[in-house]
């Protein structure tokens, strides 16, 4: 397998795109940890099982909480020795995570396994695949960075109803075990054999044309060459408007996934409508990520998160009032585009702001922030739901949410070069 790459490397077609294609693969197996898969086991295992909703919402928390925690050291290594290694072991850890969930017989195996991938998911997957665009693209970011988050939606996509399939005709248990075999032929071995760290390290210029000259007129090519140490990355009062963003509207789009099948059935629909919705959701925010990737090339990607943080919350909006068709699905297109549109749009905006040199660094802490989000979410809503017996006023919390975030991005403005010397000192 070694000659075939390295003829890959100096080939006709840039390697980064081999590079990203595997990326997409991985975020697409890794749809397995979604929260929106997820809902789909929540009824057959609380039924067989009797848990209620708090109980299993505390282990997407718990992962999450833990991932967070080990996204900003994630983050590190991928500056260093590239993104590779982490998505290999976030691969082996959810194949094994799924095994176990296949076999789980107590509440503290499900913890257990649930909690292990959505480690690997929040701490590992997601920081990897995500800054691997940005480490290979500069002109063309945003369509590659469009197409690795388009393998994320594009999974939930083909294996919600897959699982659905498999739960209807089988048992939840090979629903499981349907998970991992993806994971490990989609996911794992694409990404070990062909993700590298960045371009230079196989003597190739980025987007495979010559190397930008430092007189170049771009900003986007001055900033990316000029170097953003993280130090002077966090004294920018910029970083931390977006990072308090990133919070919460994380709190917002996660609150909801969890509960969605729940919720929906208990407005009156069908299951079958209700997964459906979810596959509406993720063909929105899979033709959200590309369209929003390329678009992003031409317009301020600050802009476009401002819009998809209110589509959010005009989705939710929508959902507090879903009980029919039309509706539901209006809800599942507004809250897919937003929902992809923060995945797609966050690293490209750090990476316009702050460059290509520490982006692993400064996604891993942006990711910790949107995963204590997404602990945040799902258990808020829970408890509600098991207090009141209804959603109403868990969903109105997460759309106002939603409106904060976009509030403080439009004063996140993009820093100026001239700002860095001072910072550095």
């Amino acid at each position: 397998m070694i000659a075939p790459l390295r003829r890959l490397y100096h080939g006709r077609i840039y390697y980064g795109w081999w590079v990203a294609a595997a990326a997409s693969g991985i975020s697409f197996a890794n749809a397995a940890t979604a929260i929106g898969i997820l809902s789909v086991f929540v009824i057959p295992m609380s039924q067989e099982f009797g848990w209620n909703r708090t109980e299993m919402a505390g282990a997407t928390s718990l992962g999450a909480i833990l991932g967070a925690a080990l996204a900003p050291f994630s983050g590190r290594l991928i500056d260093r020795c590239g993104a590779r290694l982490i998505l290999a072991a976030g691969g082996c850890i959810v194949i094994v995570g799924c095994l176990y969930l296949a076999t789980a017989q107590a509440l503290l195996g499900f913890y257990i396994a649930f909690t292990a991938i959505r480690i690997a998911d929040q701490g590992l997957i997601q920081v990897g695949a995500s800054v691997t665009a940005g480490k290979w693209f500069l002109r063309y970011r945003g369509r590659a960075t469009g197409l690795v988050l388009f393998g994320g939606s594009g999974g939930i996509i083909v294996l919600a109803p897959l699982v659905q399939l498999a739960i209807t005709h089988w048992d939840w248990r090979a629903a499981w075990g349907l998970l991992a075999v993806v994971m490990l032929c989609v996911g794992l071995i694409p990404a070990a054999l062909i993700i590298r760290r960045q371009p230079e390290d196989l003597g190739l210029a980025i987007d495979g044309a010559p190397v930008p000259t430092p007189s170049s007129s771009s900003p986007d090519l001055r900033n990316d060459d000029r170097p953003a140490p993280l130090r002077a990355v966090i004294r920018t009062p910029q970083f931390w408007l977006i990072l308090a963003s990133l919070f919460l509207v994380s709190i917002a789009t996660s609150g909801i996934g969890l509960h969605l099948v729940p919720h929906l059935s208990q407005q009156g629909l069908t299951p079958t409508a209700a997964v459906a919705a979810v596959s509406i959701m993720s063909i929105a925010g899979a033709l959200g990520a590309l369209a929003l990737g390329v678009i992003a090339e031409r317009i301020p990607p600050r802009l476009l998160l401002i819009t998809v943080y209110l589509a959010g919350a005009a989705g939710i909006w929508a959902l507090m009032r879903a009980d029919d068709l039309p509706k539901t699905y209006l809800f599942a297109i507004l809250q897919g585009l937003a929902g992809s549109g923060v995945n797609t749009l966050a690293p490209i905006m750090w990476a316009s702001y702050y460059g290509r040199r520490t982006l692993g660094s400064i996604f891993g802490i942006s990711r910790a922030a949107q995963v204590a989000g997404f602990a945040l979410g799902p258990l808020g809503s829970a408890i509600v739901f098991d207090r009141t017996g209804t959603y109403q006023g868990a969903f109105l919390t997460l759309a106002i949410a939603a409106i904060a975030a976009a509030a403080l991005l439009t004063t996140a403005r993009r820093p100026r070069l001239t700002q860095w010397p001072q910072l550095i000192q």
